[in-house]
């Protein structure tokens, strides 16, 4: 059968079977300093003691400005000040060198709060690499198969019986993502605060898949991770909230990172922004239901377990060298979602780097870490706009970092 007969054979209504699936789950500068002065630097060598006791743990603090630090707040505000981004925290952690970690711009414009290294932020897709990480540990631990159908824990997606964990994990299942099918976006307009359940947003890409034959060609896709999500709470038989904090929070030392169900109440929290592209003037946006993300992007975390979490990422720490090297090796050009050259089973490449980016309603996010000079830079901002600008300060700060790639 040929990829549009069969595309056009599965884009179908959902069997009265299929249809109650249950869910397995029980700035610019200009405009900032006209009404606040000068964007907010704070570094962490600087940072009140506060902060410090949050933080408790063995990173080394940058005492004094060096050439590098002095290079990399250059590269940063020089993508802040382009992009208007209210704020941003950042951080670039390197073997033999100071940890640098920096809040810049403002938590809320609106009352002009400084951002923190304090502040917790919705990573959106990065949340990815922490689910098909899962799956890689599962995996190890002979749980379940890669090359196991997602048709055998979830029920009623086309192709199910031939799609595998793999294709599900490297984005090449050919299942639509839920996020760009018209219902969800009126449905998520109309209520941002809905309660959605994993069943009801499968449901919402079933009718238009297959987008093409499994493995045929790669679709970056919500879906494919929030499948691999009710995948792993079927092997476990535990909500993957607890599988999460047992299996990665803890034993990386995460002690500020959460995976909401719901609303996220993690405090403190910047307020999330959209930033006009032609204005560069931030709107400030409602706070949105998690739900919607789930295993695809609900994830919560600070810039400093964002680094101990992109050098467990990079290095493997969690799931072994054979996997790591499954990991990268089964990657394949990126050609369309997040500005990966690469990807592979949740982790993207980018210049030679390894991790994985998030970004929308209001928060971006980047990851990333480099085998060449064991080098983590970590990235989390309060806006979202046509840009992923955490990509781009990545790259700027990885030029900084490792000139020349």
């Amino acid at each position: 059968m040929s990829q549009s007969s069969q595309q056009g054979s599965s884009r179908r209504k959902l069997s009265p079977a299929c249809e109650a699936l249950e869910s397995r789950e029980l700035l610019t500068t200009a405009a900032l300093s006209a009404g606040h002065g000068a964007l907010p630097h704070v570094m962490v060598a600087n940072f009140h003691a506060a902060d410090r006791a949050h933080h408790a743990a063995p990173l080394q603090i940058a005492a004094s400005p060096t050439t590098r630090t002095t290079a990399l707040n250059q590269a940063l505000q020089r993508v802040m000040s382009e992009f208007h981004i209210p704020g941003a925290v950042v951080g670039v952690q390197t073997p033999g060198r100071p940890l640098w970690m920096t809040a810049q711009g403002f938590s809320d414009v609106a009352s002009g709060t400084p951002m923190s290294l304090r502040d917790r932020f919705q990573i959106r897709s990065v949340t990815k690499s922490f689910t098909v990480t899962l799956v890689l540990q599962l995996a190890r631990a002979h749980r379940l198969s890669l090359s196991d159908p997602i048709g055998k824990f979830v029920p009623c997606i086309p192709n199910g019986d031939q799609i595998t964990l793999a294709q599900l994990a490297g984005m090449t299942s050919g299942v639509k993502n839920y996020t760009k099918v018209k219902a969800f976006g009126d449905a998520f307009s109309a209520d941002i605060g809905r309660q959605w359940t994993n069943s009801e947003l499968v449901n919402l890409a079933i009718p238009e898949s297959p987008v093409f034959a499994p493995g045929a060609q790669y679709d970056y896709s919500n879906t494919n991770t929030l499948l691999l999500g009710m995948a792993v709470e079927q092997v476990t038989g535990r909500p993957i909230a607890q599988t999460y904090r047992t299996r990665l929070f803890r034993p990386l030392g995460l002690s500020h990172t959460t995976f909401p169900t719901g609303f996220s109440f993690a405090t403190p929290q910047p307020t999330p922004y959209e930033v006009d592209s032609d204005t560069g003037e931030p709107e400030a946006l409602p706070e949105s239901n998690l739900s919607a993300l789930g295993a695809a992007g609900a994830i919560v975390s600070t810039l400093p377990d964002m680094i101990r979490w992109g050098r467990a990422l990079g290095t493997g720490r969690l799931i072994g060298s054979e996997l790591l090297r499954l990991r990268e090796q089964t990657s394949r050009p990126a050609t369309n979602g997040p500005e990966y050259d690469r990807y592979g089973l949740g982790i993207g490449q980018l210049n030679g780097w390894w991790g994985h980016t998030g970004e929308g309603f209001g928060f971006q996010a980047a990851t990333m870490y480099d085998p060449a000079t064991r080098s983590v830079i970590a990235v989390a901002l309060n806006s979202s706009q046509s840009e992923n600008v955490a990509t781009q300060i990545f790259k700027a700060l990885a030029a900084v970092v490792r000139p020349g790639r």
